[in-house]
C-alpha cells in the first residue's frame, strides 16, 4: 500500500443555518466528528478550520486594534466602502459554515466528511419547517491550497480549530492555529504602517509567510497537477475551436464554389 500524503480540501455546503448559535452547534460537531475520525481510523490524522459566516464574500477585511495595551486585541472587521454602496449596505447573508481541512489520508477522509454532512446535516435540516429539500444539494468537496483560508478568516464571525496530527507529520509551531495567528498579526502590522517600526512590520510579514510556504510546499505536486489539467484543457478547447474554425472555411469556400459554378474537378485539388 502506498504511503499516505497530506493535502488540502475545502467544502462548499449549500445550507444556510437559522442563525448564529445553530451554525456554531453544527461547527462544534463537525469538529467532534474529525476528532473521531482520527481516533478510529488507524493513520488518518487532520487539522482543521471551521468557521461560522453570515458576511457576503470578499466584502470584509479583519485585523486586530493597535493600541499599546497588553492584554487580548478587540478584532476589528473592516467593510469596503465600494461594497457598502454597491449592496446598498446589506452585507448579510444567511448563515453559512466555510471548512478548510488538511489531512492524511486526502481523498478518503474527505469522502467521510462528505457522507458525514450529507447524512446528519442535510437529512436533519430539511426536516425544519425554514428548508425546503429542493433549494439543497449535496455537499461538494475539492482540492485546495492554504491561500483560501484568508478569505475564510476574513469574513468569519466565529472560529474553530481542531489538529490531531502528530507533531512529526505537521510541527506545532505550523499548525493553522498558529498561521492564523501569524496572519492577524501581519494583517495588523500592515494596517498600522507609520505607527509600529518597520522591523517589527518585517518580522510579522517574515512569520505569516514561513508557516504559508511550508502549506504551499504540500499541496505543491497538486497545485502543479492543476496548472496543467489546465492548460490541457485550454489547449484543448484551442483545437476543437481550430477545428470549428478549418470546417467553417471549407463549408463557405464550398459554397462560392457552387455558387460561382466551380466544382472540385475544375480547381486542381
Amino acid at each position: 500500500m502506498s504511503k499516505s500524503k497530506l493535502g488540502i480540501s475545502s467544502f462548499d455546503l449549500d445550507i444556510k443555518f437559522k442563525d448564529k448559535d445553530e451554525a456554531y452547534r453544527y461547527a462544534k460537531r463537525l469538529k467532534e466528528f474529525i476528532r473521531y475520525t482520527c481516533n478510529k481510523y488507524e493513520n488518518y490524522e487532520a487539522q482543521a478550520i471551521i468557521c461560522t459566516s453570515n458576511i457576503k464574500g470578499n466584502t470584509s477585511i479583519v485585523y486586530y486594534e493597535h493600541n499599546g495595551k497588553k492584554g487580548r486585541p478587540k478584532k476589528i472587521k473592516e467593510y469596503s466602502p465600494f461594497d457598502i454602496k454597491y449592496y446598498n449596505g446589506n452585507l448579510e447573508v444567511d448563515w453559512h459554515i466555510h471548512i478548510l481541512l488538511v489531512s492524511k489520508p486526502v481523498y478518503a477522509f474527505r469522502e467521510k466528511i462528505k457522507a458525514y454532512i450529507d447524512k446528519n446535516w442535510y437529512d436533519k435540516l430539511i426536516k425544519k419547517e425554514y428548508v425546503k429539500s429542493k433549494e439543497y444539494k449535496r455537499t461538494y468537496k475539492k482540492d485546495t491550497n492554504i491561500k483560501k483560508i484568508e478569505y475564510f478568516i476574513d469574513q468569519a464571525e466565529d472560529i474553530l480549530f481542531c489538529n490531531y496530527c502528530n507533531e512529526d507529520t505537521i510541527p506545532k509551531e505550523y499548525s493553522l492555529k498558529k498561521l492564523y495567528n501569524a496572519f492577524m498579526k501581519m494583517r495588523t502590522a500592515k494596517r498600522n504602517i507609520g505607527k509600529i517600526s518597520n522591523k517589527k512590520l518585517l518580522k510579522a510579514d517574515d512569520d505569516y509567510y514561513k508557516i504559508m510556504k511550508y502549506y504551499w510546499n504540500i499541496t505543491k505536486e497538486q497545485n502543479n497537477k492543476s496548472i496543467n489539467d489546465f492548460m490541457g484543457k485550454i489547449k484543448q478547447e484551442k483545437i476543437i475551436d481550430n477545428i470549428d474554425i478549418l470546417k467553417k472555411g471549407n463549408k463557405v469556400q464550398k459554397n462560392l464554389c457552387r455558387r460561382n459554378g466551380i466544382f472540385k474537378e475544375d480547381i486542381g485539388f
